[in-house]
């Protein structure tokens, strides 16, 4: 059954579909393309100021204070995870869930992951293809907004409809 379900949810990702009842849907997204393009755009804004924050914070740590630039990347990513999560909580998502403990949990356990995965990438591009670790933060932090979207839209911050 989750076999089936999950290469259903994989199909309709490749082919925008007509459901009678709901309108255009987005696929493995679910929603309408107007309700998702708004998410996208919100979580946009929200990653805009995550980047501000997170960036300033990892510039300041390695240029301004000469901390190593994975321990400048992991203060830099934790003060942003902080805000990340308020506002798409509030904001881009606009969960009405009780349960923010499990969703703040489950926010931690994709974020962590997401970050984990954007470590290693910059780990490779400054060990292994000798970029600039200056270079490379940015570089890092696209590869975590794509994977970090995707785990908030369809883990997080679900519907209670969808809601394991």
């Amino acid at each position: 059954h989750l076999r089936t379900q999950a290469l259903r949810r994989i199909h309709a990702l490749h082919h925008l579909r007509l459901d009678s009842n709901k309108g255009l849907r987005m696929g493995l997204l679910g929603g309408n393309c107007r309700s998702e393009i708004g998410k996208l755009i919100r979580f946009g804004a929200v990653g805009v100021l995550n980047t501000a924050i997170g960036l300033g914070t990892i510039y300041l740590l390695q240029i301004g204070l000469d901390q190593d630039y994975r321990f400048a990347s992991a203060v830099g990513y934790t003060l942003g995870i902080i805000n990340s999560f308020v506002l798409n909580r509030i904001w881009t998502f606009k969960s009405s869930d009780s349960r923010v403990a499990r969703q703040g949990a489950r926010f931690l356990l994709s974020a962590g992951a997401c970050w984990l995965v954007q470590l290693g990438f910059l780990v490779v591009m400054v060990e292994g293809l000798h970029i600039h670790e200056n270079a490379a933060q940015p570089i890092g932090m696209v590869i975590y907004t794509g994977l970090n979207y995707l785990a908030n839209r369809l883990f997080v911050f679900r519907g209670p409809d969808r809601q394991a």
